[in-house]
C-alpha cells in the first residue's frame, strides 16, 4: 500500500510538473491528488526527494521496456537497435521535458542523478552496435564510443535548453530524429 501511495505521488507530481514546471509546490500536488499536504510528507520529506525519485521512476520503466525490446522477437538487428535508442514508455510521452532546463542550477544532485542514469546502461546497445558492424550492417571505422556520447549529449541538450519548445517537437519526436540522423551516419 505504501509503494502505490509513493508511485501515485510521483506519478501526480509528473502532471503538475507538466504545468508548472520546476516551480510546483507540495500542495499543488496535494491539491492535484485531492490530499493533504501532510500525506505527502509521511512518504517524501521534501520537492527535491520526489524530484529524485522520479528519475529512478522513469529510468526503471526505460530500462524495462529496453528488455521488452531485447526479448522481442521477430525484429531484425537493425530495427532492435532503433527501438532500443529510442525506447521510452507510453505512460511518459507526455511529460514536457522543455521544463526540465532549470534542473541543473535548482537541484544539482538531481539533475547529477539523471545524467548519470542517461549515460549507464548501454552495454547491451553496444554489443547490438558491434553485432551489426560485424554483420556488415554498420561502418567498420564507426566509433561506438564517439556514437553514444553523440547520442547523450543531445538527449541532456534537450533537458537543458528549450529546443524543443521553439521546435514545436516533442521528445519523442526529437528522440526519433537523432536516432534516425545518427544511425544514418553509421550506416555502412
Amino acid at each position: 500500500m505504501d509503494q502505490d501511495m509513493k508511485s501515485k505521488i510521483l506519478r501526480n507530481t509528473i502532471t503538475v510538473f507538466n504545468k508548472k514546471g520546476l516551480k510546483l509546490t507540495m500542495d499543488d500536488i496535494a491539491e492535484q491528488m485531492g490530499i493533504s499536504k501532510k500525506t505527502i510528507y509521511k512518504h517524501y520529506n521534501s520537492k527535491e526527494e520526489i524530484f529524485d525519485q522520479i528519475v529512478d521512476y522513469v529510468f526503471d520503466d526505460i530500462k524495462r521496456k529496453e528488455q521488452e525490446i531485447l526479448n522481442e522477437e521477430g525484429l531484425s538487428l537493425e530495427e532492435r537497435v532503433r527501438k532500443l535508442l529510442a525506447a521510452f514508455p507510453e505512460r511518459f510521452t507526455e511529460v514536457d521535458f522543455s521544463k526540465l532546463g532549470d534542473l541543473k542550477e535548482k537541484y544539482p544532485k538531481t539533475y547529477r542523478k539523471l545524467t548519470k542514469r542517461l549515460e549507464s546502461g548501454w552495454e547491451p546497445t553496444m554489443e547490438l552496435l558491434e553485432q551489426g558492424r560485424a554483420q556488415g550492417i554498420y561502418r567498420k571505422d564507426a566509433n561506438f564510443t564517439i556514437f553514444k556520447v553523440m547520442m547523450d549529449a543531445s538527449v541532456a541538450r534537450f533537458f537543458e535548453t528549450d529546443t524543443l519548445k521553439k521546435s514545436k517537437i516533442s521528445y519523442i519526436e526529437a528522440l526519433n530524429q537523432v536516432v534516425d540522423i545518427l544511425l544514418t551516419g553509421i550506416k555502412a
